[in-house]
C-alpha cells in the first residue's frame, strides 16, 4: 500500500510539472532526472538515456519498479551501444536509476551484467526530487543500493535467518560516519522479516531496532512455520542512512514441528 501510494504521488508530480502529453511528459521527466544525476542526455536508444563520466545512464519510470526483465533490456542494448558515435560509453559501466526495484534485483541484475562484462550500479531516485524547494537548494543526493547477506539454516518446520554481512556504498557517507562504524552491523538501524511473502507488498511480521537504551541489534531470528511448503522470504533492512534493502529467499519447509 505503501509503494502504490509513493508511485501516485510521483505520477500526479509527473503529470503537473511535465504537461499532459505522455511523450513529452516522459522525455522533460528524464531530462529532468538526468540534469539532477549531472548526467548528459543521448539520443537513439530505447533504454539508455544518459551519459555521465564515460558511464551510461537509465531513468526508471516513476510507476513501475525496475526489474530484471529491463536490466536484460538494457544489457542488451548497451551491448550494441558500446563504441558507435559520440554518445557511446567510453567505459562499461551502466547506471540504473529506479524509484523501487524488484526483490532480488540487486543480486540477480548484477550477476546478468557482470556475465556481460558491464558494471551495474542499482542507485535509487530519491523522494526529495518531488520537492521543488530541495531541488532549487540542491540537496538531491542519489545513494546506490547496498548489499546484503542472509544465512539460514532448517530444523523441521523452524527455520532460523541470520545477517552475516552488510555492504553499504561509501561514496555518499561523511568521513566521521565511517570512521565511527567499526563492524558492518552498525550500518543497520532496523530489519524486518515477511516470512510468507505472497508477491505483494512487504508484510512487516517480526522486526529488530536499535534503541537509545539498547544499541546492540539482535542480527538471528527464529520461525515455526504452521504447516510445510514453499515460502518466500523477504529480509528488508533499513540502514542508518534511511535507505532500504530487500532479499528475498526461497524456503522449502518439511517434516515435523
Amino acid at each position: 500500500m505503501v509503494q502504490n501510494l509513493g508511485k501516485y504521488e510521483r505520477q500526479l508530480w509527473q503529470e503537473a510539472e511535465f504537461g499532459e502529453s505522455a511523450t513529452a511528459r516522459t522525455a522533460a521527466y528524464r531530462r529532468f532526472i538526468l540534469d539532477l544525476y549531472h548526467a548528459q542526455p543521448v539520443a537513439g536508444y530505447a533504454w539508455l538515456h544518459g551519459l555521465k563520466q564515460g558511464r551510461m545512464v537509465h531513468v526508471g519510470t516513476v510507476d513501475a519498479p525496475v526489474t530484471n526483465g529491463d536490466v536484460k533490456q538494457i544489457v542488451a542494448e548497451f551491448r550494441k551501444a558500446v563504441g558507435t558515435g559520440k554518445d557511446a560509453p567510453s567505459t562499461k559501466g551502466v547506471d540504473l536509476l529506479g524509484w523501487d526495484f524488484a526483490f532480488e534485483l540487486n543480486e540477480v541484475a548484477r550477476q546478468d551484467a557482470e556475465k556481460a562484462g558491464i558494471d551495474l550500479r542499482l542507485v535509487r531516485i530519491p523522494r526529495e526530487v518531488l520537492e521543488k524547494r530541495a531541488v532549487e537548494q540542491g540537496d538531491i543526493r542519489f545513494f546506490e543500493l547496498a548489499a546484503l547477506s542472509v544465512g539460514r539454516k532448517k530444523t523441521g518446520r523452524k527455520v532460523t535467518l541470520a545477517l552475516e554481512d552488510f555492504v553499504i556504498p561509501l561514496d555518499d557517507v561523511p568521513a566521521d560516519v565511517q570512521k565511527a562504524v567499526t563492524h558492518w552491523s552498525q550500518w543497520i538501524d532496523y530489519w524486518a522479516v515477511d516470512w510468507d511473502n505472497k508477491g505483494d507488498a512487504f508484510h512487516n511480521e517480526w522486526q529488530a531496532y536499535r534503541t537509545r537504551k539498547s544499541t546492540n541489534l539482535t542480527l538471528t531470528v527464529e520461525h515455526e512455520y504452521d504447516e510445510p511448503g514453499e515460502y518466500s522470504v523477504v529480509v528488508k533492512v533499513i540502514d542508518i542512512l534511511g535507505n532500504d534493502t530487500t532479499k528475498a529467499l526461497q524456503l522449502k519447509v518439511t517434516g515435523r514441528a
